[in-house]
């Protein structure tokens, strides 16, 4: 893995903003309620939904941002302090002439919903579904709290849309969404699926084109995954959406795995750290971000051993004659950006909250595969979806699995989807490697 992918914890930085946030919640009572309501409503930190704090500038809190590993943006309009290296919110830094000393924004989906939802009655700044708007619910204890939406990271003032502009969000919108998921030719699907990602950045630009495509991945695999649409109700009952979205997982076959990282690329995706447990582990995963939508990607794949120290992301993987765990997920549902959706959705939210409150709506999270102070993560217990009995028989005919095997799954079904609750902490930005290896095979559908 390249060093620069190599995350670290960045505890001290994030001790300092979560001692900002409860300051804040101590003077603003209305900050305060909300932090109880997310998590009593939808078992979520407060601090998972900070877009940005806003702070008094001076020399000295500026040698401290600086001493925390925080860096000056360039070539911002406002004075604007970011952590590489770490997940935390940004700082803003306001001038004497801002009117107020303090406040906090927090990031939601949607912000006519939460305004209506919450009982607020406020103006909103900014054109619907633009790059950023925001609405000021108040100031209380010189402490100003806002909530926004965004759809491109890095800009802080409201941003309005032409007439035609809009026209060009919606359309792309329901292009996407609309967009054929199943064929009989797959190499035509995937010419057809690329053609229309750079129609997208076209109208749109690569980052509100990438947040598009993302959204539209999201509402469909929340209508194949049960427990995704509970937890997105939960939310929505606060007009929070999934503004907590951590990372989508996306599978493919090894025929259309360097199909996957092109069309993600053309989004403005880079690649980010690749992720192998040892040669036997047969799978391999190209974490992808856009920092700029705001946006990561686990993009999983199976792997024969030869083939982890190689760049995979960028190389033709050959079939293989054996379906690893992967494999055959996108050989009985399809591969994840067409028929059967994405594996998963990661939320940010309350671990241990989470886990116990989603038990009393009769839903339930695997045991965790990564239980660190720094990283939790937990799967639900995977939806079952039935099989397509022709995808089944061509399986069996080819060899790749048993005829017992197959006649399981037209019984009962293979694991389909989940939701994954993670927590993390610290600033931590990474996965755990082998932790992850884990819960893969677990997920096998022969299990």
């Amino acid at each position: 893995m390249e060093q620069r992918f190599i995350w670290q914890r960045h505890a001290e930085a994030e001790q300092w903003v979560l001692k900002c946030l409860e300051d804040f919640c101590e003077k603003n009572p209305n900050l305060q309620y909300l932090s109880e309501k997310f998590l009593q409503q939808a078992s979520c930190r407060l601090y998972d939904w900070v877009d940005h704090l806003l702070l008094s500038d001076s020399p000295a809190l500026r040698r401290q941002l600086s001493g925390l590993g925080f860096e000056l943006l360039p070539d911002m309009v406002q004075t604007v302090y970011s952590h590489p290296g770490a997940l935390l919110p940004d700082i803003v830094l306001l001038g004497d002439s801002a009117g107020i000393e303090s406040g906090v924004t927090l990031l939601v989906e949607c912000v006519s919903e939460f305004l209506q939802v919450n009982g607020f009655s406020t103006e909103i700044e900014g054109s619907p579904f633009s790059a950023y708007r925001r609405a000021l619910l108040g100031v209380t204890g010189d402490i100003s709290l806002s909530v926004a939406e965004r759809r491109v990271r890095r800009v802080f003032e409201p941003q309005g849309l032409t007439d035609a502009e809009l026209r060009d969000y919606l359309a792309a919108l329901e292009l996407w969404q609309c967009r054929p998921r199943s064929s009989t030719d797959e190499d035509l699907a995937w010419k057809e699926t690329q053609r229309l990602a750079e129609q997208l950045t076209t109208q749109l630009g690569k980052d509100r084109a990438a947040q598009v495509v993302c959204l539209g991945e999201r509402t469909y695999w929340q209508s194949r995954n049960l427990i995704g649409r509970l937890q997105k109700g939960r939310q929505d009952i606060l007009g929070l959406g999934w503004a907590n979205h951590d990372h989508h997982t996306f599978r493919s076959s090894r025929r259309n795995f360097v199909h996957l990282v092109n069309l993600f690329t053309t989004l403005g995706f880079h690649c980010r750290e690749r992720f192998y447990a040892g040669r036997e582990a047969g799978w391999g995963a190209q974490v992808m971000e856009n920092p700029e939508a705001g946006l990561s990607l686990f993009l999983d794949v199976d792997l024969a051993p030869e083939e982890v120290t190689t760049d995979f992301s960028r190389q033709e993987l050959p079939e293989q004659e054996q379906l690893g765990t992967i494999g055959l997920w996108c050989a009985l549902h399809g591969d994840s950006i067409f028929e059967a959706g994405m594996h998963h959705l990661a939320a940010r939210c309350d671990f241990l909250r989470l886990d116990e409150d989603i038990a009393r709506h009769g839903q339930r999270f695997m045991a965790p595969f990564s239980d660190f102070p720094y990283l939790k993560q937990a799967f639900s217990v995977a939806e079952r979806w039935q099989p397509d009995s022709a995808r089944v028989n061509s399986l069996v005919e080819s060899g790749k699995i048993s005829a017992e095997q197959g006649d399981k799954f037209i019984e009962e079904g293979a694991v389909g989807s989940h939701l994954e609750n993670i927590q993390r902490s610290e600033g931590y930005k990474g996965f755990n490697k082998k932790n992850v290896s884990a819960i893969i095979l677990e997920t096998d559908p022969r299990k």
